[in-house]
């Protein structure tokens, strides 16, 4: 490939993970705006919501046997005639373990599978970036939405993932480590030497929770330990031991107020 188009993807690349990092609080609809994905639901169909709790993550099983790990903030819609369709909704980041055939739909991706898959997905409706990686078995990724350029689909298969942006309309097909997977699943959050607003980005990703850190963090020491399993406010409870800080939980975000 030249060196301009592998600048190209890389940029593109880098766009997408600011997208995507970009922090959730925003995505909560207000009162009076139209429901998550309103899009995307069926008419006269009843949807279900699960919703994950901030700065934790709530595991259930669906009575077809499907897991499901929801992250903090997040959505998955299931409808009323779900043992028929094998279709849920996300607005939000979830982690899917299906024995059988599902589709999940978010407002960016599609994710279809006709065999035992697993997969994580991470899309909020109010975020232009996505991204999908398989876990096991194999399945298909398309654009929920019509795209001017290519409505191709893509098969991922272990190792590989996507990387999707709605506001450029691209979606590209990359790998991926897939030990960084097995560390998400298992709750192991570890930190060597981060620098301390590093590992506030870090945390936003994990928990899918909006920081703000407000104050001079120069002075702070490197942020080092591991928190397996724990929520966000364990882990700020065990940082702030070891550097002068205070934090608050306030609505959709949390303050981190350096001292």
């Amino acid at each position: 490939m030249p060196s301009n188009s592998k600048s190209s993807k890389w940029l593109y690349i880098i766009i997408v993970l600011i997208l995507c990092g970009t922090t959730a609080g925003m995505w909560y609809f207000k009162p009076g705006k139209k429901p998550a994905l309103a899009s995307f639901r069926e008419a006269q169909v009843n949807y279900n919501p699960h919703e994950g709790t901030q700065g934790n993550r709530t595991r259930f099983t669906l009575p077809d046997s499907t897991e499901v790990l929801l992250n903090g903030k997040s959505t998955v819609l299931v409808p009323d005639n779900y043992a028929q369709t094998h279709t849920l909704l996300l607005d939000g980041e979830a982690w899917f373990n299906s024995p059988h055939e599902l589709k999940v739909i978010t407002n960016i991706l599609t994710i279809t599978n006709t065999a035992a898959a697993s997969f994580r997905i991470r899309c909020f409706e109010a975020q232009q970036g996505a991204t999908a990686y398989l876990g096991s078995g194999t399945v298909q990724v398309a654009k929920s939405y019509h795209s001017t350029t290519d409505n191709q689909a893509e098969t991922l298969s272990i190792g590989n993932m996507v990387l999707a942006n709605k506001e450029i309309d691209l979606m590209e097909k990359e790998t991926y480590q897939p030990a960084e997977l097995d560390r998400w699943l298992k709750g192991e959050l570890t930190f060597s030497k981060v620098p301390f607003m590093n590992a506030m980005h870090t945390l936003e990703e994990w928990y899918g929770t909006e920081i703000y850190v407000d104050g001079d963090v120069s002075a702070l020491p490197a942020v080092d330990g591991s928190f397996p399993n724990q929520s966000l406010d364990q882990v700020l409870q065990s940082m702030q031991k070891a550097m002068h800080f205070s934090y608050q939980f306030k609505g959709d975000r949390v303050k981190v107020k350096v001292n």
